[in-house]
């Protein structure tokens, strides 16, 4: 897959999307797929090359050479039947790009994409993907909205309803200050300050669900300002 390669300001894999299965690689040159899967892994995104048809994957995130003619549309065609992302990359024009995308893809792109760029994209269809699942995959944490239960790094954490959401508000701004007053009117939708302490004893409550992995997350009070959740690798700035 002759995609060109970009100079890219950083190698360092970002989140968002890891917990989703190996992404397959379609094309017609195994060569060019194997590059392909080396810079993209540079950047967080665990692929292979994929050289069957699509009927056994439809459960695995796809990205496929839109140059490869003969196996385009057979792709295009499995789409109602998919429940994984499908990409394409190598749409040279724009008027293919939106055929790609009217046609079901998820995201068609450019040859002339930096690996950065295409494994950001991947990820970020990967979320949407979830999160139409009902799934919100956040800093190592996965969120089951239907069932109410969250992962970490692959681990059930047990949490009462309350403590699900006051996690899920602190994910979503992961390394911010969240005021007493945000998780008020976010949790308990009231728009003033009831005067009792229930913030702070679910934070507490909270705090001890994962007292566990205290050396890799936990959740810090700023005097007079709120609450901050900190990840270790996060943790030096």
């Amino acid at each position: 897959m002759n995609v060109h390669y970009r100079p890219a300001l950083s190698t360092a894999p970002a989140t968002g999307g890891g917990s989703m299965s190996p992404w397959l690689l379609v094309g017609s040159e195994p060569t060019e797929l194997e590059r392909l899967a080396l810079a993209l892994a540079r950047f967080g995104i665990d692929a292979q090359p994929h050289f069957d048809g699509p009927a056994r994957v439809r459960y695995r995130p796809v990205l496929c050479d839109a140059r490869c003619r003969a196996v385009v549309q057979s792709w295009l065609d499995d789409i109602p039947q998919r429940s994984a992302p499908l990409l394409f990359v190598g749409a040279g024009t724009s008027g293919t790009r939106a055929r790609l995308i009217e046609a079901g893809a998820d995201d068609a792109i450019s040859a002339r994409v930096g690996p950065d760029e295409l494994a950001a994209r991947m990820k970020a269809a990967a979320r949407l993907n979830a999160a139409l699942q009902g799934h919100i995959r956040l800093a190592d944490f996965t969120f089951d909205t239907g069932l109410r239960q969250v992962r970490w790094q692959g681990e059930t954490l047990s949490l009462m309803p309350r403590e699900y959401d006051l996690l899920l508000a602190l994910v979503r701004h992961v390394g911010e200050i969240v005021s007493r007053d945000d998780l008020l009117h976010a949790i308990w939708q009231t728009p003033f300050d009831p005067g009792t302490n229930s913030v702070e004893v679910h934070i507490c409550k909270l705090r001890r669900r994962l007292a566990g992995m205290a050396d890799r997350v936990w959740i810090e009070t700023v005097r007079h300002r709120g609450y901050r959740l900190v990840l270790a690798a996060a943790s030096g700035g």
